[in-house]
């Protein structure tokens, strides 16, 4: 993976993880905290993951055009099968 791809999931992850640690705090501060506030940061980190899920398979199909048509055609068969998973 090139330096620009790495970079651009890793901040994507750091935003993330970020969401969840104030998920936590949160939880952990025991406060009946605003609902709203909470299901917030629920949605914010969901959406951050699923766009690294997303970059991550867009560049793993990229790299598959180098590969021999049927090893191509079982890798992206299996990241659409992955995807549909949920």
């Amino acid at each position: 993976m090139d330096k620009e791809s790495s970079t651009k999931l890793i901040h994507r992850l750091n935003r993330a993880e970020g969401q969840i640690r104030a998920l936590k705090r949160i939880i952990e501060g025991g406060t009946c905290a605003d609902c709203k506030e909470f299901i917030t940061q629920v949605k914010a980190a969901r959406s951050a993951l699923q766009g690294v899920s997303e970059e991550y398979i867009a560049h793993h199909i990229h790299k598959c055009e180098k590969l021999p048509k049927e090893q191509r055609e079982e890798q992206i068969n299996e990241a659409i099968r992955l995807l549909a998973r949920g």
